[in-house]
């Protein structure tokens, strides 16, 4: 099953296409524009909705934590069954909040969900050890930066800068902004992870 979970961010202007959607605290002021939606719970301490939404299923948590309500709305999408989530308004608002919700989905793979962040056009996805094939815009850029460490790519396809036997580190900048020259790109990973940034096809 898969569910859309909303977080706290200025502005959504992300077309919401998932049916079952999670809110995270402020992020529940969007519901108004989802109507529709099959809302599965609101998950937070409500500092900063200031109000907790009345005929809905709240998560309610303590304002002293030690996680944020993003990543306890991932654990609750998973209480709910979700086999893969799509993560929206992750770019907005504060910069260690967006460094935050990058490392949500480190913390849905460790607890077996597939999760991306869908920002406008852009998908962000964390991939390991094994082959990726991905359908993109052709001519779009394409990212990879290393996540936790070094990650070693043997063999690419589709992209303008091969990746073959490249090792990526958290100390250069090699992997951003690739060109796909075609509609579908495909790599090998053979230690280490990833994040990918990419514009999919239409």
């Amino acid at each position: 099953m898969r569910i859309a979970i909303i977080l706290k961010t200025p502005e959504l202007n992300d077309e919401i296409t998932e049916e079952k959607v999670i809110y995270a605290d402020a992020a529940y002021k969007f519901a108004g524009n989802l109507k529709g939606k099959t809302v599965l719970g609101v998950v937070g301490d409500f500092d900063s909705l200031g109000r907790i939404p009345k005929n809905e299923k709240i998560v309610l948590l303590n304002e002293e934590k030690n996680f944020t309500d993003g990543e306890r709305a991932v654990l609750f999408a998973k209480e709910c069954g979700a086999t893969d989530i799509v993560i929206y308004g992750a770019y907005g608002g504060r910069i260690e909040h967006i460094l935050g919700n990058i490392a949500l989905l480190k913390i849905a793979q460790n607890i077996g969900i597939k999760a991306v962040i869908k920002s406008g056009k852009q998908f962000t996805e964390l991939i390991g050890v094994g082959e990726h094939r991905f359908r993109v815009r052709r001519n779009s850029k394409v990212s990879l930066i290393p996540y936790g460490g070094h990650c070693t790519f043997e063999t690419s396809q589709g992209l303008y800068y091969p990746l073959d036997n490249l090792t990526l580190t958290p100390m250069d900048t090699r992997g951003i902004s690739n060109v796909a020259v075609n509609g579908e790109i495909s790599f090998t990973v053979i230690s280490g992870e990833a994040l990918i940034i990419r514009e999919q096809a239409e």
